[in-house]
């Protein structure tokens, strides 16, 4: 039998103190104790799911020049930030661009077989989005078009079926029938990046649309009092929604209002990481255009630090930020990052399976960290000099038996 390696820790949702031997890539032993509030032991959670991820350390996904080698590193990063599922995230742009990248995709997970279990699928964030300011946000306007079905094809037939799930607005003709189309595909819809009106909206809606991408974002910054697709999506239940709480998208106090309207189970935590997560302040330039870290860490494009271009945070920095926000336990907001992004795409509970993420004979996936709370300024505002974003201190990230560092 293989050695065992012993982790001690609190899990997150029950507060159990637990020592969990792992022999291989698998769960060998685990010992209960009583909860633990001892603030010395570190939390033991499940490995995070994140369905918008847009590149890392220099690798744009979305792109001609993408290789499997920066595939892979875009991956190499996500299991250091505690991420062992995500959906790759290609944003608008040329249709050969698109098809590329989603063939390089599938290619880098044939190449290295052990690391497709980290990719769920991909997330098509466009080209069917509006071209209207505001809900254009930094996606290239020349490049933004009406829906058609054989690019879907094209795109699922280049990535050996991987597209999970596609963000659009419905304000083009014939939305109802496109949403229907994805569905029967096997495909998630999403709203966003939109400028349709609300009867367009609940069109979408009722033909299956199921999700707001980073909800409230890529919005004019006037809108209509009483109607808007703010309101329009914020007020849906039927609608579950993804939000960017990495300090910059969102304040606090719309983040409260969104968690306090949508309820925790219909919401989930997003990086929309950047092609320049990882990397310091400064300005680089991007196969479409030029963008700049500022010192805070707020990614805007270069020469306009108001029109915000992803995010640089990983999605557990939204896990702290919404706890210390809603002043809530980590065991209500875990789940933003864990299961709700796994219920909306149909998969696995867990990385590891249906079954809990510490059963005996299990994978061994799983964090151990403290938590670093968020800090805001005066009233709950933040700004370049009183905001610190809340983040997990890693003890050890172990994914498939195998410690990350």
């Amino acid at each position: 039998m293989a050695d065992i390696r012993n982790y001690r820790g609190r899990r997150y949702d029950t507060l159990e103190l637990v020592n969990v031997g792992v022999a291989g890539e698998r769960i060998a032993t685990v010992e209960v104790s009583s909860p633990s509030s001892d603030a010395d032991v570190p939390w033991i959670a499940p490995g995070m799911f994140d369905i918008q991820v847009n590149g890392a350390v220099g690798c744009e996904l979305s792109s001609s020049r993408l290789t499997r080698s920066g595939v892979v590193k875009v991956l190499e990063k996500m299991l250091r930030d505690g991420v062992f599922r995500c959906c790759l995230t290609l944003t608008t742009n040329a249709p050969e661009t698109m098809i590329h990248a989603a063939r390089t995709i599938a290619d880098a997970l044939d190449e290295r077989p052990e690391y497709r279990s980290i990719v769920w699928g991909i997330h098509l964030e466009g080209p069917f989005i509006s071209t209207a300011e505001g809900a254009i946000g930094a996606h290239p306007r020349k490049y933004c078009v009406p829906y058609s079905e054989e690019f879907i094809r094209s795109v699922q037939d280049a990535s050996r079926g991987l597209v999970k799930l596609v963000t659009l607005s419905p304000e083009y003709p014939n939305a109802a029938e496109f949403v229907r189309f994805l569905k029967s595909q096997g495909i998630v819809v999403a709203v966003g990046h939109t400028n349709a009106d609300g009867i367009q909206l609940d069109d979408a809606v009722s033909a299956g649309a199921t999700l707001s991408t980073h909800l409230s974002n890529a919005t004019r910054h006037l809108l209509p009092k009483w109607e808007n697709y703010f309101f329009a999506q914020l007020a849906d239940d039927r609608l579950c929604a993804s939000l960017i709480v990495d300090g910059f998208h969102i304040s606090p106090q719309l983040a409260r209002a969104i968690v306090r309207a949508k309820g925790l189970d219909r919401l989930i935590l997003i990086s929309d990481q950047s092609p320049l997560a990882g990397f310091p302040p400064g300005k680089y330039s991007m196969e479409l255009c030029d963008f700049e870290i500022q010192p805070n860490g707020k990614v805007t494009l270069a020469g306009d630090p108001n029109l915000l271009a992803c995010a640089s945070f990983p999605v557990s920095c939204g896990v702290v930020n919404v706890a210390t926000i809603e002043k809530l336990p980590l065991s209500k907001v875990y789940p933003l990052a864990t299961t709700n992004p796994a219920r909306l795409l149909n998969a696995p509970k867990f990385s590891s399976g249906e079954g809990d993420f510490l059963e005996v004979g299990g994978l061994a996936d799983f964090l151990l960290f403290n938590v670093e709370p968020a800090t805001f300024g005066e009233h709950g505002l933040y700004d370049g000099r009183s905001f610190h974003t809340g983040r997990f201190k890693f003890d050890n990230i172990v994914w498939r038996g195998r410690e990350i560092s």
